[in-house]
């Protein structure tokens, strides 16, 4: 069996303490993923190390690779310190009011991420430019999330780096293999896509532009806030286009629970097959995945790929 390797401020710690829970959790948008520790310490050590928010901690074990993380809570209590740790950097909550002229979306992600000290990855995205854009008293990865919701893409921060990718390029790939969930799996399936919008409309000044969802209710209609900005008819369907796939995208959704296959991570594609609802069969898109690396189980959500637009 292989070894848990856990660094705490780049020195493996994991012969020197007691760990007894170990939850590693990725989501592939929209929340920070996650490290949990709790360590059996009756003497007090941890708190003769000095731990402090900020440090960074990683854990390894066989495929599954935290990446640096950054500790943002410790609490110790009745012989026990338990460690939680984000992949975002805490400092990211900061507000700020900001605006750019002839910028382009690819050149706004590297610039929030050179602040952070993240580097910076994109897969898929079609840069876009924008006229004018304004951050209105909103923290960085906020803004930049609200962005990549109307550019139909995503973002995470994985191992110091600010990765924003392309949702349909995603979905579009080959799966990387296939996850079968037997006939006594653990699973909960759910399709409310009948419930989701038929359409988005954005009306802004002079401009508007819509989006349309056959297989959404047609009474059903998402109106943009007002205060979104758009400087073009063509912006305005762009952005309608992608507040409906960020509405509509969750309609056939599940979670199941195996044991411990860290070969996965969040954001990946792969085949889907349930001996009990085979009509699930197919392409999913991992949305957060969680290791238990102590209770030796890993608990996959998802969604089935959403390609229609």
């Amino acid at each position: 069996m292989a070894k848990i390797k856990l660094l705490y401020n780049g020195a493996d710690i994991y012969s020197k303490v007691s760990l007894n829970y170990c939850v590693h959790e990725m989501h592939a948008e929209k929340e920070s993923d996650s490290l949990v520790l709790r360590f059996n310490d009756p003497k007090g050590q941890w708190s003769s190390w000095d731990p402090q928010t900020g440090d960074t901690v990683s854990v390894e074990y066989e495929n599954d690779k935290s990446g640096e993380m950054f500790v943002s809570a410790i609490s110790p209590q009745n012989g026990l310190i338990t460690l939680r740790a984000l992949s975002m950097p805490l400092g990211s909550k900061s507000r700020a009011t900001k605006s750019w002229e002839s910028i382009g979306f690819l050149a706004l992600c590297e610039e929030v991420a050179g602040k952070h000290g993240l580097g910076f990855e994109n897969f898929g995205v079609e840069d876009q430019t924008y006229d004018w854009i304004a951050q209105d008293n909103e923290d960085d990865f906020s803004f930049l999330q609200r962005l990549c919701n109307l550019e139909g893409c995503q973002m995470l921060v994985y191992d110091k780096k600010l990765v924003v990718y392309s949702e349909k390029y995603m979905e579009g790939q080959d799966a990387k293999g296939d996850l079968e969930v037997g006939i006594n799996g653990e699973f909960t399936y759910s399709d409310t896509r009948k419930h989701g919008y038929g359409k988005c409309e954005i009306y802004a000044g002079l401009l508007s532009g819509s989006a349309t969802d056959s297989d959404g209710d047609p009474d059903r209609i998402l109106r943009a806030p007002d205060s979104l900005r758009v400087n073009s008819a063509g912006e305005a369907d762009r952005f309608a286009k992608g507040l409906l796939r960020n509405a509509n995208k969750y309609g056939m959704t599940g979670v199941f629970v195996r044991s411990l296959k860290t070969e996965y991570a969040a954001a990946s594609i792969l085949n889907l097959k349930t001996e009990k609802a085979s009509g699930w069969d197919g392409k999913i898109f991992l949305s957060t995945v969680r290791h238990d690396l102590v209770k030796n189980k890993t608990t996959f959500l998802f969604r089935k790929v959403f390609l229609a637009y």
